[in-house]
């Protein structure tokens, strides 16, 4: 399970801060389980701060979506877990380490999706 820092906004540098704080997860085993607790503490007068969390597993419209146009489940499963991380990746500094981390994000789904049974 991830262990999440809070976020914390001290006085003198934080004030007219505007800041979020979201936690997705992303469910792949039938008895998976998360513990999300955002938590953020404030010291500060005036700032705007939000926080949330968002738990799921892969929708089977979405896996059917795929299927019915002739992808098979394995390559569909793939290509939603790819999907669920592409933000991260899209937002690293530079398109180098962009492109080695979505090489290696991609080898690891190979080698992950092999021969499993979903």
């Amino acid at each position: 399970m991830p262990f999440l820092r809070p976020m914390f906004l001290f006085c003198r540098y934080a004030q007219q801060t505007d800041a979020g704080q979201l936690t997705r997860s992303l469910l792949l085993e039938p008895r998976a389980t998360v513990n999300v607790k955002p938590n953020l503490q404030i010291i500060a007068d005036d700032v705007k701060c939000s926080h949330g969390a968002a738990i799921s597993d892969l929708e089977e419209t979405q896996l059917f979506y795929f299927l019915a146009r002739g992808i098979d489940l394995e390559t569909a499963r793939k290509a939603l877990v790819f999907s669920f991380g592409a933000e991260v990746i899209e937002r690293l500094p530079n398109s180098f380490m962009q492109k080695q981390v979505e090489s290696h994000v991609k080898g690891l789904l190979s080698s992950t999706f092999k021969g499993s049974s979903h």
